[in-house]
């Protein structure tokens, strides 16, 4: 029997695959063009970002903030 109900669900379901297939589809075109831009990068990673990284690691890097225990505080006693 073919009512209103089951109408739905089937609409519902078949939203739920055409999300999941372009979703699929994207995940797989987005290995054919990393593959693809790799062959111009200099690493295996194929992200282009090794150039830039090996040029920062030459400049020293300044520290904002040091985490360590503060040694204007008096210690508790836990009597």
């Amino acid at each position: 029997m073919l009512n209103w109900q089951n109408i739905l669900v089937a609409l519902i379901v078949l939203a739920a695959l055409c999300y999941v297939a372009r979703r699929g589809l994207q995940r797989l075109r987005s290995f054919r063009a990393s593959r693809s831009s790799s062959d111009g990068a200099p690493c295996e990673t194929g992200c282009g970002s090794c150039n830039e990284s090996q040029k920062s690691s030459d400049t020293p890097r300044t520290v904002f903030v040091e985490i360590g225990r503060s040694k204007t505080l008096s210690r508790r006693s836990t009597r």
